[in-house]
């Protein structure tokens, strides 16, 4: 699971080390000897730390931006952080910058992530470029049973930065039963697995601080957790079985095909076995006897999820207090254009949610009119979701019960168990907000722009197709936003979406642009 375990790269690299013993400026792959008014160039630069300190013997790479092997060129800074490559062939390169005893690279222009920037080396003459080191914290993982504290020396943890795992290896770049990532400064939530065929998974949360090493031990569950609950009708304390519920992590807005989906047995048990450390929301989807669907509170059945019970299952049974089913009822009204007031075509869901993950909200199509049955008798909140999701084929922004920008604000409805509540909605533009998302990252296929609530975090647009460089989406005026390519690499510079600016839409359309590749 250690994508750097043995790779060929480690041997090129000892091979390059010796050519530095040489005082001899290393190329990867094969060039041509450079003669005077060859088409070659000279790039050299200075490297530093953010204090101002020199980088000294840091790995500088030149690889081609366009991903292809050859030819790659390297050396090492000196003492004074200074670096220099002859010979170079015209072209655009990406430049890698590898300290030593460090896991993570970094990358032009001070980046410890996507997107790498990019430098044009001209046919001949020189070219200098200078950098300044990223901060970046360390933090060692180790980890142990959640429940006795004992070591466990096989075990992986989610990188943020490249969204995959890291893991310990006997043979690979953590052989000592620890991990250390470099990231950001900052607080993070890691989620990671044993990986000794025993344990299970495990969270742990953590501060990096520029400069530093935080440990971190992750508690890795033993086998044999579970989660247990009893589904009962509220009116006369029977069992309700075959009815379905889901634990939703407290930090999805909206669920998806990886969420934990049981069923109640006979008795009206559900059990959630090896459910992965976290924390939850239960989501109580009704029954086909009529019952209604509910967010599990502390004392009963709510329909805002943000008094939602939260559940941090531990090691062994956790067992919680039986869920109480009500009656259901529903909402129905009209959809219609705020100005013309002509008929409107939406979706109406009980959140809004990620395209990809259309399939699994709770939702039902809106023309003009709308019913939403199967809803327990609480107070809810609605969102209104044009075709194209307020993107670039959008002639509406999303919205909320009530016209509001996110699901705090929304008006709330009350469902009456048996009865039909009604909750006309009135469709509006919104404002028109456009830009550049022409940067990184690039894997082939242009990157959906998401939108998101800065308050709430609710998906509010969503523009799937940007492959020619822009961005169009309609939002709700009154809301602050973020605007990501992906949730972790968020606008202005591709931070995580905790971290990005939040932009106050008002009234007239703006731009704002993604920063572009670094020419």
């Amino acid at each position: 699971m250690d994508s750097r375990i043995a790779r060929p790269a480690a041997l090129l690299l000892a091979a390059l080390c010796a050519l530095l013993l040489l005082g001899v400026d290393a190329v990867l792959g094969t060039v041509a000897p450079v003669r005077a008014g060859s088409a070659a160039a000279t790039v050299s630069g200075t490297l530093t730390e953010r204090s101002g300190r020199p980088a000294g013997q840091v790995r500088v790479t030149l690889a081609p931006d366009s991903g292809a092997e050859h030819p790659t060129y390297s050396t090492t800074t000196d003492r004074a952080g200074r670096w220099r490559v002859s010979g170079v062939s015209a072209g655009r390169y990406r430049i890698t910058n590898q300290m030593p005893g460090v896991f993570r690279p970094r990358y032009y222009p001070s980046r410890l992530a996507f997107p790498w920037g990019a430098v044009t080396v001209p046919t001949r003459g020189r070219l200098v470029v200078d950098d300044v080191l990223p901060p970046a914290g360390r933090i060692r993982f180790v980890a142990a049973d959640a429940a006795t504290g004992a070591e466990v020396r096989n075990f992986c943890v989610q990188d943020p930065m490249e969204l995959g795992l890291i893991c310990t290896n006997p043979a690979g770049t953590f052989p000592n039963g620890y991990v250390d990532l470099e990231v950001p400064p900052g607080h993070y939530r890691f989620t990671g697995a044993a990986n000794d065929g025993v344990h299970e998974g495990g969270m742990v949360e953590a501060t990096a601080v520029a400069g530093r090493v935080t440990r971190a031990t992750l508690p890795v569950q033993p086998p044999g957790n579970e989660l247990r609950v009893t589904l009962r009708d509220r009116a006369t304390g029977a069992p309700v079985p075959n009815a379905g519920i889901i634990a939703i992590s407290m930090d999805k807005r909206f669920p998806d095909i990886y969420d934990a989906n049981e069923i109640s047995d006979e008795n009206g048990v559900v059990r959630f076995r090896s459910l992965h450390p976290d924390r939850y929301n239960i989501w109580a989807g009704g029954s086909a006897e009529g019952h209604g669907a509910q967010w599990v509170g502390p004392s009963g059945g709510t329909g805002d999820r943000t008094k939602a019970l939260v559940v941090a299952p531990g090691p062994g049974i956790t067992t919680l207090p039986d869920i109480l089913l009500d009656r259901a009822g529903s909402i129905t009204g009209s959809i219609t254009d705020a100005v013309t007031g002509q008929p409107v075509s939406v979706t109406v869901a009980l959140t809004t949610y990620d395209p990809f993950w259309y399939e699994t909200t709770r939702k039902v199509p809106g023309d003009g009119s709308y019913t939403f049955s199967g809803l327990g008798p609480y107070e809810w909140s609605l969102a209104f979701i044009p075709p194209g999701n307020g993107g670039a084929n959008s002639v509406y922004a999303t919205q909320w019960s009530g016209g509001a920008p996110n699901s705090v604000k929304a008006t709330r409805i009350k469902v009456v168990a048996g009865g039909v509540t009604v909750a006309n909605e009135r469709m509006s533009a919104g404002t028109a907000v456009s830009g550049q998302a022409d940067g990184l990252p690039v894997y082939g296929y242009g990157y959906p722009v998401h939108v998101y609530n800065a308050d709430t975090g609710d998906i509010v647009a969503v523009d799937e197709n940007v492959e020619d460089g822009r961005y169009d989406v309609r939002l709700l005026p009154g809301q602050r936003v973020r605007l990501c390519l992906h949730p972790d690499r968020c606008y202005p510079d591709y931070v995580r979406q905790v971290d990005a600016s939040a932009i106050r839409v008002g009234t007239s359309p703006f731009t704002v642009n993604f920063p572009g590749r670094r020419r």
